[in-house]
């Protein structure tokens, strides 16, 4: 694995510039470009599994780290559901995302975290915040609160003071699934999805992508780009950093579905496999 170290030196290298200030600034970037790539595809690193129960009138909240789904599956009937919307002629099991949320579920005054910390102090505690996620200030990441005043993963960013603790923040997403009948459905389910990574702030921490390269580029990419519009110097990291995306997308796992493959009547495969 590859750590944040080595990318923001990297960066500073190819720029010729290792100032506290441009570190900072390469820093910001990276990490702009870290989420942009990490929301492209479910990378392995970040996939995850969680069950939840359904209703026939209303969505259901998913965890707030989620950055899409990959896959929704009945356990029970093993009907397996694709991608949706909560309107047209439904011609096969659907899953699909309702309303996002348009504003958190709490705001903690004078909050304080410190540097590889998992816990926070500040804010009035309510026990109904174990298994939601929080934001510190404007900083990016969210966390999952396992306890009083506890969270996980751990917290890599600068020394915070008197922020606000933002639980469940805006845009948190609800889906629902209906039959091929056009019904909504209840019961358990499970969702595949991917979740968001710890923000990169320390150059210690792992970059969770299968490569380097392409978030090097893209952060180059970035800055350049930006830079007394100085778009021609750009180009070069422009052009490579396409196939440098797609070689890395090819060395991510493809999702497993949980469903037993099927020939075209339905039935069982043959297993060629020697036992």
């Amino acid at each position: 694995m590859i750590s944040a170290g080595y990318i923001f030196e990297a960066v500073s290298d190819a720029l010729r510039d290792d100032t506290d200030e441009m570190m900072d600034w390469i820093k910001r970037s990276c990490q702009m470009a870290y989420y942009e790539i990490w929301g492209m595809l479910p990378w392995d690193a970040g996939r995850r599994k969680v069950s939840v129960t359904l209703s026939a009138t209303a969505g259901v909240l998913l965890p707030a780290d989620i950055v899409n789904i990959e896959a929704v599956w009945n356990p029970t009937t093993g009907a397996e559901y694709t991608p949706g919307a909560p309107w047209g002629a439904a011609i096969r099991p659907t899953w699909f995302f309702l309303n996002s949320t348009f504003d958190s579920l709490a705001v903690l005054d004078q909050v304080s975290v410190s540097n590889t910390a998992t816990v926070w102090t500040g804010g009035a505690w309510n026990a109904a915040y174990i298994g939601e996620y929080i934001r510190f200030g404007k900083n990016p990441g969210i966390y999952k609160i396992t306890a009083a005043n506890t969270f996980t993963p751990r917290y890599y960013g600068p020394h915070l003071d008197s922020v606000s603790g933002i639980v469940r923040p805006a845009g948190a997403k609800s889906m629902a699934c209906m039959d091929e009948n056009g019904d909504q459905v209840s019961g358990a389910h499970d969702v595949y999805y991917w979740a968001y990574p710890p923000p990169l702030y320390d150059e210690s921490q792992d970059i969770l992508l299968p490569a380097s390269r392409p978030l090097e580029l893209l952060t180059l990419i970035r800055m350049i780009g930006g830079k007394d519009r100085r778009d021609t110097v750009a180009q070069k990291y422009q052009d490579e950093y396409p196939r440098a995306l797609s070689d890395m997308k090819a060395m991510n796992p493809r999702f497993i579905s949980p469903r037993e493959p099927t020939n075209r009547t339905g039935g069982s495969m043959f297993d060629m496999r020697h036992r």
